[in-house]
């Protein structure tokens, strides 16, 4: 990673100081953070991105299998000023396959894409090079861990001149000028934000849609990030504020603090801790309904976008198997649990009444495997929490996940309730995770993670032999909580 980071040393010198990374909560910005896709369970996952600025976009796309968020599929998209671009996940029974039908130049183009759509558009499927042969790290090694996962866009640049000439001076628009940009042409600029998207786990068999939009970053880069071919960048990894020091303002329950990172040094994390710091929560709350009555199921979606840089082996170039993974996260993939890097949380929960509710573990089988997963844990780049008794190492009954983590055996009995997930914790004990302090600002408590909450009710008396099915999706509250960097106590945020 460091040698990744020092690619941009030379712009980050040129670089002025400007305002810090941030979440915008209008939903536009730099970098768009998808949740979760899936094509599990005979769902499709549709995708609409959108350029609402005057300018020309030069943007990263890039897709990550849900086990330990590594690439299965990545490429540049270009958009013209208010353009917008739509794409489909989907599968023919395999991994997950991307089509779109949109006219938006990519890089490569989309015409050495796989062969076209029936019905005319591009595919490709995802792929498994980033998991098999030597690269192999004990998670799963089939075409089918690209079924589920979760993605993000990150702009690189705004192009002007001939560039943006290319992008939208005709339709469909020249796309050869823009399959290899110079990073130092004079028409690539640095990027300006105004993006948009949203995202929709559709089941068209069952009438089912759960949708959302993505998490917004802005002022995420004050230079373009365009680089040679040669160099194989982590976009998370690179936001940048001024030479050597990147800032983010995380919104706090008393306001706004500003935490600031270094960008140089023997372990240049800046620029990950930055944005993590952003995605951090001490907690997650949100509602639970598994009534029987009305066939009601509930998931929680909780994604770690910025989780490999601290948890992979391949990007941690540990020294040796006992080597820890990097704060906040606490395991390095694969080394403790099998084809897993997990977190444990605590799970509380309230009745309508206010009256607490506790959530059982199952009982453990009478020979503990020491590598399988521990329950109440998050393990996975993208995970996908249910409330239900069915078993824990099964697909999940909503999502058809196999990135599921058990939430039950409520006492007393309720069908409902309000659920608080306490993050980075382990029951009956005071230990914490915590992302640590920068240059300046405290340290932060918890895991960082954005995500959702799906719920679906089955109605079989709608019609005479109509069954029909209503669902939601709705973001999860999470509360970030500044922590002393010498005392490890909660602190106020300032």
């Amino acid at each position: 990673m460091k040698s990744r980071l020092s690619l941009l040393a030379a712009g980050l010198l040129a670089a002025t100081a400007a305002p810090a990374m941030y979440l915008n909560p209008q939903g536009s910005g730099q970098v768009l953070l998808f949740p979760y896709y899936s094509v599990n369970a005979g769902q499709s996952t549709l995708l609409s991105l959108v350029n609402g600025s005057e300018r020309a976009k030069y943007l990263h796309v890039q897709f990550r299998e849900g086990y330990n968020g590594r690439s299965v599929l990545d490429f540049k998209l270009v958009l013209a000023p208010h353009d917008a671009w739509t794409a489909t996940v989907f599968t023919t029974g395999g991994g997950a396959v991307l089509m779109t039908r949109d006219e938006s130049c990519t890089a490569p183009d989309k015409n050495s894409w796989a062969a076209p759509f029936p019905g005319g558009g591009h595919q490709q499927p995802f792929l498994p090079y980033a998991y098999i042969d030597g690269r192999a790290d004990g998670g799963p090694t089939t075409i089918a861990r690209t079924r589920e996962g979760l993605f993000e866009i990150v702009e690189v640049a705004e192009l002007s001149g001939p560039l943006a000439d290319a992008a939208s001076g005709s339709h469909p628009p020249n796309c050869a000028p823009l399959q290899l940009i110079d990073p130092a042409s004079p028409y690539v600029h640095p990027p300006g934000g105004g993006l948009y998207g949203d995202f929709a786990i559709v089941d068209v068999a069952e009438g089912t849609l759960f949708g959302g939009r993505a998490t917004a970053v802005d002022d995420y880069s004050q230079i373009a990030l365009v680089s040679d071919t040669a160099s194989l960048l982590d976009y998370l990894s690179i936001g940048n504020s001024r030479a050597g020091e990147v800032d983010a303002v995380v919104a706090t329950g008393s306001g706004r603090t500003t935490l600031t990172y270094a960008t140089q040094g023997a372990l240049n994390y800046g620029g990950i801790n930055a944005l993590s710091a952003l995605l951090m929560a001490d907690s997650v709350q949100g509602a639970m309904s598994r009534e029987a009555g009305v066939g009601s199921h509930t998931e929680w979606v909780l994604s770690a976008p910025t989780k490999s840089p601290y948890t992979d082996p391949e990007l941690l170039d540990l020294p040796s198997p006992a080597a820890a993974a990097i704060p906040p996260f606490d395991e390095v993939f694969g080394r403790q649990h099998d084809g897993a890097s997990c977190s444990s949380y605590v799970a509380a929960a309230y009745d309508r009444e206010g009256r607490a509710v506790s959530f059982i573990q199952d009982p453990e089988l009478a020979v503990v495997d020491p590598r399988a997963r521990p329950q109440h844990a998050l393990c996975f780049a993208a995970n996908v929490v249910h409330f239900s008794d069915l078993p824990a190492d099964g697909a999940t009954p909503l999502l058809g996940s196999l990135l599921g983590s058990k939430l039950w055996n409520p006492a007393p009995t309720v069908e409902t309730a309000n659920v608080r997930l306490t993050l980075g914790a382990r029951s009956g004990s005071a230990v914490r995770n915590v992302l640590p302090a920068g240059l300046r600002g405290p340290a932060l408590r918890g895991l960082p993670l954005i995500g959702f909450e799906a719920v679906r009710y089955v109605n079989g008396n709608v019609a005479p032999g109509v069954l029909a099915n209503y669902t939601m999706a709705a973001p999860l509250r999470g509360t970030p909580v500044c922590v002393d960097p010498l005392g490890g106590g909660a602190t106020p945020c300032r």
